[in-house]
């Protein structure tokens, strides 16, 4: 599909139509890189909650995939309108709370009530998503109430992690300054358990801050093969989508 690629390479939108076709051939013939990356190009120039269902699917689900990404995928999920379901919910705002993260797990939590996704239907699920409500809220408040007083433990751990993690937190607590200063900080000290996800949450850090040439950067960075590459070639996709 030539005329698909010179119209990219020109600067342009290339043509809807011919990507679907070029995604079907590849399809056919077994070639799930070309595909993927077919769909890369779709999500890119025609932004969709359906294109984009497909894509983040097909990678969550290739082999090799880390399930330590399960927490990232769901934020991608989200951040393209594909977060539609309670049991999507729940999971995401679980494993939010289980990274450290209440704040985020929070705003999540408040999404789906917000969207009617949450609290409504069976009375068994309602109350189970309403105990969860209750948790959350317990550890939020608690850790907003402690966070500060883990800084100097970050900062003297020998790793980084506490220092990427903490900072991550801070900017779901709208203080990006101060958490992505110290997420840099962390990943200066090195030592990480998982250096290529703490990459990651770096640049989604910048993301949710609204610095989209810093978040690229650093998404560009991340390397390896457990998925999270995947994932942070995404978010760059979905970073400058329409550009």
């Amino acid at each position: 599909m030539p005329s698909t690629f010179s119209a990219e390479k020109a600067g342009g939108k290339p043509d809807e139509t011919l990507i679907k076709i070029l995604a079907a051939s590849y399809q056919k013939a077994g070639n799930n890189e070309g595909y993927s990356r077919a769909l890369e190009r779709l999500v890119r120039h025609y932004p969709s909650p359906e294109y984009w269902s497909d894509v983040i699917q097909r990678t969550a689900s290739r082999p090799g995939f880390s399930r330590n990404l399960d927490l990232d995928t769901y934020r991608l999920m989200r951040a393209t309108g594909n977060l539609d379901r309670a049991e999507e919910y729940m999971e995401a705002v679980q494993l939010a709370v289980q990274a450290g993260l209440p704040g985020e797990a929070r705003e999540i939590l408040d999404e789906g009530f917000q969207k009617k996704i949450l609290g409504v239907g069976d009375a068994t699920d309602v109350g189970r998503q309403n105990r969860l409500k209750a948790l959350v809220e317990t550890r939020y408040v608690e850790d907003r109430r402690t966070i500060a007083e883990t800084d100097a433990d970050a900062a003297a751990a020998a790793s980084g992690d506490p220092l990427v993690r903490t900072g991550l937190a801070y900017v779901t607590y709208a203080q990006a300054d101060k958490g992505l200063a110290m997420m840099e900080q962390g990943m200066a000290k090195g030592q990480l358990k998982y250096p290529e996800q703490s990459r990651l949450h770096l640049g989604y850090a910048y993301y949710l801050a609204g610095d989209m040439a810093k978040a690229i950067k650093q998404l560009r960075m991340v390397k390896g093969d457990n998925g999270a590459a995947d994932i942070a070639r995404l978010w760059i996709v979905l970073a400058t989508a329409g550009e």
